[in-house]
């Protein structure tokens, strides 16, 4: 069996949200900015996250070049350390408008 390959959109907004897609992959990326982390202080730092899930992630993230694992740890690439920016903006108009927000 053969697995097709992940096809990315042209638009490179688009592209970024494939990459991140997924409720958890852009935690993941966040909590690995203050460095190396092993898959069990991953799923202490995720609240609600299920070990299938997390593993998925990780597995999706790794293919994309966005984390990498050594030594029994998780860590971002040049790739993932590329996000930092986005991310930051990301939580900085989160935070801002948290409370015009709907929960989910």
């Amino acid at each position: 069996m053969t697995i097709a390959r992940k096809t990315f959109p042209l638009c490179p907004i688009e592209r970024t949200i494939a990459v991140l897609s997924g409720r958890w992959k852009a935690a993941v990326v966040w909590k690995l900015l203050s460095g190396d982390k092993r898959y069990s202080d991953l799923i202490g730092l995720l609240p609600g996250i299920s070990e299938r899930v997390l593993t998925q992630a990780l597995r999706e993230l790794a293919e994309d070049g966005v984390i990498q694992k050594v030594d029994e740890q998780w860590h971002l690439t040049e790739l993932g350390s590329a996000l930092i920016p986005v991310l930051s903006d990301m939580f900085a108009w989160g935070s801002q408008h948290a409370s015009e927000l709907p929960l989910r």
